[in-house]
């Protein structure tokens, strides 16, 4: 059996920090202390992977929501439009998440085997700002976001194939801008074909000002843990 189809529901949190400016475009914001943005209703992903003796792919999707609702505690900007100390101010946000990875498999064994990652992980970002004011503007913005992929990952199974591990590692550094991401996936099949996925991963981004985007300083971290059902056919 060499494709394995998934959906999963995730329990997401991200906070990013801007500072600087891009385009022309200042930004000051925390999401955590500024916006209070949370997770807001429970996100589906999808998995599509393929897995052949020397080599394997994986797709994967994932959407997620968060909603703020804050009293500004310090004055702001977003994208080049500033905001007051004591605006009340409610944020939505929405992030997608699409990643192709292809791994080579270094060392292979029955149950076991190390493999060389490469591939692409895009965000998109639809962020909406609207400030309860007499005068209220509805703020939009749009970013899309490409960040290469390199990594190991490890795998490993038992009880006859019914169970299965791995953990991966993967990190990218450019113009000294870094991404690093870690996890692990475990997964238990109750039939040959069927069974229960949990998974978690940590991640951090940071871009220094004048590295990629311009003046502007980013710190991003996104974490998530997840359940999910997996085929195998």
């Amino acid at each position: 059996m060499s494709w394995t189809l998934g959906f999963h529901w995730v329990q997401p949190s991200v906070s990013a920090s801007l500072q600087g400016s891009r385009h022309g475009k200042a930004s000051l914001v925390d999401t955590d202390a500024d916006l209070g943005l949370a997770r807001d209703g429970r996100p589906l992903g999808a998995l599509l992977e393929y897995q052949g003796e020397a080599y394997g792919f994986q797709l994967t999707y994932d959407s997620e929501r968060y909603r703020g609702d804050r009293v500004l505690p310090r004055a702001i900007a977003l994208d080049g439009r500033p905001y007051s100390a004591g605006t009340p101010l409610q944020t939505s946000a929405k992030v997608e998440v699409m990643e192709g990875t292809w791994t080579y498999k270094l060392i292979r064994n029955p149950d076991a085997w190390l493999g060389f990652d490469l591939g692409v992980q895009v965000f998109r970002l639809d962020l909406k700002a609207l400030p309860l004011t007499p005068v209220s503007r509805v703020q939009l913005s749009n970013h899309t976001g490409v960040v290469p992929q390199v990594g190991l990952t490890g795998w490993s199974s038992g009880v006859d194939g019914l169970l299965e591990s791995r953990i991966y590692a993967r990190y990218f550094t450019y113009r000294g801008a870094t991404s690093f991401r870690y996890g692990v996936d475990a997964r238990a099949y109750l039939y040959p074909n069927f069974g229960l996925r949990a998974f978690f991963e940590d991640g951090h981004v940071r871009v220094p000002g004048g590295s990629l985007e311009g003046d502007l300083e980013l710190h991003a971290d996104r974490r998530i843990t997840g359940l999910g059902l997996v085929v195998r056919f």
